[in-house]
Formats: structure tokens, C-alpha cells, sequence
């Protein structure tokens, strides 16, 4: 897809945002059942007449909240991000008294939480060239809020060295992830417990590092 059409997405028909309590239930349970049925079918498939019935809503309302499909996908691409920010609200407002290892579980337990949530959403932007845009804001929003959680915890780290660990983290929960696909059969349960003391002792060592400086490397 080109760059004139996915500006056409993005800039195309907006859901309406409720104001009034009822309006936003209706929604929320809209958004519920647009998630489940893209997961089942896929966003080619899902209807919005049967996004309609899973959500139990008269399909007149669901399109006064959402004039179009596309327009929903993007709700469910912002209501992620609303998420993500959330739960990083959290873990930032006990992360300067957590210890380096709950500190580096608290993370990555936040980072799979935000996976297993939205596993359609996720799929949506990863399997679409048209939500590129949003995919790239989604990843630089949780790189940001996973260096400020680092610098939260230990001030003196420096904010560049903050942003190259992030996105360390977020390549590591994507193994993670691939991890949690895998056979059912335990096999790999061993290496998830490898990856989490893989990601331990890397905080530690840099945490532990005075003002957070880069060590020199010799090749």
C-alpha cells in the first residue's frame, strides 16, 4: 500500500468518543467484541455486523460510534497505547524502591501482560503495511516509557544509554514471546526462566554501574 493510502486510513472517518457513562460502556463492550472477533477471523473477514451481535449493540448505534472499520481498528490501536501507558503509570510509581530483580521481572511480566492483551490489535499492526504508522508510534512510545522507567529507578543512568537498554528489553520480549508459542509440552519452559535471568543480570550489571557510563569495550 502506498504512503496516499495510508494517509487516507489515518486521516479517514474517526470513531465518536462518548461522553456520557452509558455511551461509554457501549463502546467499550464494542471494542471487546471487535478484538475477539478479529482475533477469530482476521481483519479482512470481521464484519461490523457481526462485531455488532458478539458486542449486542443495534448495528445503527455501532456505526454512530464507528462510521467504518477502519475507523474502529484505529479505536483498538489507541485504546492499546491507552493500556500500555497505564501500566507503565504503575510500575513507575513503586520502581525506585524495587530491587534490580523485581525490577527487571516487573518488566517484563508489564511487557508479556501488554502482549497477551491485545493479541489481535498486535497482529493487526504487524500483518498490515497500512497501520505502519501506528505500529512505529506504538514501539516508540514503549521504548520511552521503558527508559523512563530504568532512569526512574536509577537516576544517574544516562537517558541515551536508557534508550539503547529499552530496546534491548523489547528485542528480548520478542523471543519471549516466540517462546510462549511454542510446543505445550514444557519444553521450553526452562529457556523462559533463562531469558528472565538473562535480563537480570544484564540490569544488574549496567544498574549497578556508576551513573550508568558505557564501559569501554576493546575489540
Amino acid at each position: 500500500m502506498d504512503s496516499n493510502s495510508e494517509s487516507r486510513i489515518l486521516r479517514g472517518q474517526k470513531a465518536r468518543i462518548p461522553r456520557r457513562i452509558n455511551g461509554i460502556r457501549r463502546v467499550e463492550a464494542i471494542l471487546k467484541a471487535g478484538e475477539e472477533v478479529i482475533a477469530e477471523r482476521g481483519y479482512e473477514s470481521a464484519t461490523m455486523a457481526e462485531i455488532a451481535a458478539r458486542s449486542k449493540t443495534h448495528i445503527g448505534s455501532l456505526y454512530r460510534f464507528f462510521p467504518g472499520k477502519d475507523s474502529l481498528a484505529i479505536a483498538l490501536i489507541d485504546r492499546y497505547r491507552t493500556h500500555l501507558e497505564r501500566a507503565f503509570d504503575a510500575l513507575d510509581a513503586e520502581a525506585v524502591s524495587l530491587s534490580v530483580a523485581t525490577l527487571s521481572d516487573r518488566l517484563l511480566g508489564t511487557l508479556h501482560h501488554l502482549q497477551s492483551m491485545g493479541p489481535a490489535t498486535l497482529r493487526l499492526m504487524e500483518g498490515h503495511p497500512e497501520w505502519s504508522v501506528k505500529r512505529e508510534e506504538l514501539r516508540s512510545v514503549a521504548l520511552r516509557r521503558i527508559a523512563r522507567t530504568l532512569c526512574i529507578h536509577t537516576p544517574a543512568l544516562d537517558e541515551h544509554r536508557a534508550r539503547d537498554i529499552a530496546q534491548v528489553l523489547l528485542h528480548n520480549m520478542k523471543t519471549r514471546k516466540a517462546l510462549s508459542v511454542a510446543p505445550e509440552d514444557g519444553s521450553c519452559s526452562g529457556a523462559v526462566r533463562e531469558l528472565r535471568r538473562m535480563n537480570f543480570l544484564y540490569l544488574e550489571d549496567i544498574l549497578a554501574e556508576p551513573a550508568g557510563k558505557k564501559r569501554k569495550t576493546t575489540d
